[in-house]
């Protein structure tokens, strides 16, 4: 009985502090925490495998995410140089050197992958966050997971 006025009076008080986060990152950890327990659930990872797993599969999302933003900088730097007219061979190099940076960023990530999981988990993955991608532009363009009808949004390659 204890346990359960502790639980509860810890879950009031922790209510405003839900409300009150800020906006612009509040997206951004829904769907970290979205993509967490999708990857989870479709892997079927033990607490064992997750425990070793999620540590590597963060490292290298981080850094295909800074590649990415890379390629963005330098894709919109030459952009700007070709609308002024100012295009130079360093712009072209920057933006092909971040192209190339992501060249490896896979198979590093593979090979750290292989010492955690089976190999049937390890496609699971690849097949989970494309499914994750696909259900996240789902809802992009439709608002949420229903359609414009209000009955839940087909799965791919249902009618």
């Amino acid at each position: 009985m204890k346990r359960l006025l502790v639980f509860t009076l810890v879950f009031l008080i922790s209510i405003p502090a839900l409300f009150s986060q800020d906006r612009c990152c509040d997206w951004r950890d829904r769907i970290q925490s979205e993509r967490v327990a999708f990857i989870t659930d479709e892997l079927s990872l033990t607490p064992k495998e997750a425990e070793k797993f999620w540590p590597v599969y963060n490292i290298y999302r981080d850094r295909k995410e800074e590649i990415q933003n890379r390629i963005r900088e330098t894709y919109r730097a030459l952009d700007e140089a070709d609308r002024n007219g100012t295009v130079t061979d360093a712009c072209i190099a920057d933006y092909v050197k971040a192209l190339d940076a992501k060249e490896g960023i896979e198979t590093e990530a593979l090979k750290e992958y292989r010492k955690i999981l089976p190999t049937e988990k390890i496609a699971k993955l690849y097949l989970a966050e494309e499914k994750f991608r696909i259900q996240q532009i789902h809802r992009l363009h439709h608002g949420n997971d229903r359609n414009v009808h209000g009955r839940p949004a087909p799965e791919k390659g249902r009618p």
